[in-house]
């Protein structure tokens, strides 16, 4: 059964890791979410389990995620999250050898088939994407470990921008990937870092470095990208 893990803890905010195949909240499947099952955990330690979500991962996702525990912050970290107060890095798989350095595209999201696409010039509802990334690792010439930072948080943006450039994320079937031993993309939300009433907090987590993409890799690079340790 797939459930979260709680890595940061405050009076005005918690940090979890949300697994691959879990929505980010409450959604028409019914399934468990990772903004109910952090409720849970916050409820089994005898605290306050009210949480309030500033920002989600798709469900195909894994990674960390934010909730707030109060008014006060739900409102301040959602200030943050619109106006890129909130630093976002994931580790992303993808085929071939990527650039490295700043991305910047034109995005349109199609509503009907649930897609982001790259526009070259300028269309109702397309809006400026912009990512930076920095290529940790290759294996051979089949694949690269991307560390990506979010510059903008648009819909689809890193699987979007990387399937532009003909390098699509390991196991992203809709953006192009032609992988058979992975159905989700390999992307992985590592690092949140902010600073929210005058208190600076950075948390990461790695990925499950035994499993395929991952694992084409040396373990000890996720570490170093991630850093810090977390505390609850």
């Amino acid at each position: 059964m797939l459930a979260v893990r709680l890595l940061y803890k405050d009076e005005n905010l918690i940090i979890i890791e949300k697994p691959v195949g879990m929505p980010s909240q409450s959604d028409p499947s019914g399934d468990v979410d990772a903004m109910t099952d952090a409720s849970r955990l916050l409820r089994e330690a005898g605290e306050r389990d009210e949480l309030w979500l500033v920002h989600r991962l798709d469900r195909t996702v894994g990674g960390l995620i934010a909730f707030a525990r109060n008014k006060r912050s739900a409102a301040e970290l959602s200030r943050l999250v619109s106006e890129g107060g909130m630093v976002k890095r994931y580790f992303a798989a993808c085929h071939g050898i990527a650039d490295e350095g700043e991305y910047r595209d034109l995005l349109f999201k199609d509503s009907a088939t649930s897609k982001a696409y790259v526009v070259k010039t300028a269309r109702r509802g397309a809006k400026e994407a912009r990512l930076t990334a920095l290529r940790l690792a290759e294996s051979g010439e089949n694949a690269s470990l991307l560390s990506v930072e979010l510059g903008t948080g648009r819909f689809h943006q890193i699987r979007a921008q990387m399937s532009a450039r003909s390098h699509p994320l390991i196991g992203d079937k809709k953006y192009g990937s032609r992988d058979e031993h992975r159905r989700v993309p390999a992307l992985f939300a590592y690092m949140l870092s902010f600073t929210v009433f005058g208190k600076k907090i950075r948390v990461s987590a790695t990925p499950c470095t035994d499993e395929y993409p991952w694992n084409l890799f040396d373990a000890e690079i996720y570490k170093k990208a991630a850093g810090e340790e977390n505390q609850i």
